[in-house]
């Protein structure tokens, strides 16, 4: 039964997650700019930025969702083990009935801090696709000069091998 319901819960987030995603990619994209404007280098520099933030974000819930899925395999074959040891439980021994007592208490405490990571991850998710629409909003519409995006463009490669040099042994 508790098989079940993790496999559950499991296709319920990603359902969510999937309906979340439609609904971010369906909104309608902030008006363009007046033609003959043009976004900052300060503004693409801000836009970029942000873009990687958020980027990194991204791959930290995916790695996090990832880990809560391998628990929850994890607790899954936990519980199969403590079924096959409760079949072949001596009820006669008070020492093996407390130890397997702990044993069920220490899973469901798994149990309970993996349903709390996922809900933790879950709520990250939501926040993170909520930033992304307001980053969409603000940074979606805006065009900007070649020069500007070249300019921009050769600082961040510039900063990304500077920052490589610094972490090199």
């Amino acid at each position: 039964m508790q098989r079940a319901s993790m496999t559950s819960l499991r296709i319920a987030f990603l359902v969510l997650g999937f309906v979340l995603l439609a609904d971010a990619a369906s909104a309608k994209p902030a008006s363009p700019p007046a033609a003959g404007t043009f976004g900052t280098r300060d503004q693409l520099r801000e836009c970029l930025a942000l873009d990687d933030s958020l980027k990194q974000r991204m791959l930290g819930i995916q790695a996090a969702m990832v880990a809560s899925n391998q628990k929850f395999d994890a607790d899954e074959a936990e519980a199969g083990k403590l079924g096959e040891m409760r079949k072949s439980l001596d009820r006669s021994d008070k020492a093996a009935i407390s130890a397997f007592n702990q044993l069920a208490q220490d899973h469901n405490l798994h149990v309970q801090q993996t349903h709390q990571q996922q809900a933790d991850a879950e709520l990250a998710d939501g926040i993170l696709l909520t930033d992304k629409a307001a980053a969409e909003q603000k940074c979606g519409s805006l065009t900007y000069r070649p020069a500007d995006i070249d300019v921009v463009t050769k600082e961040r490669k510039k900063a990304a091998a500077v920052a490589a040099g610094a972490s090199a042994p």
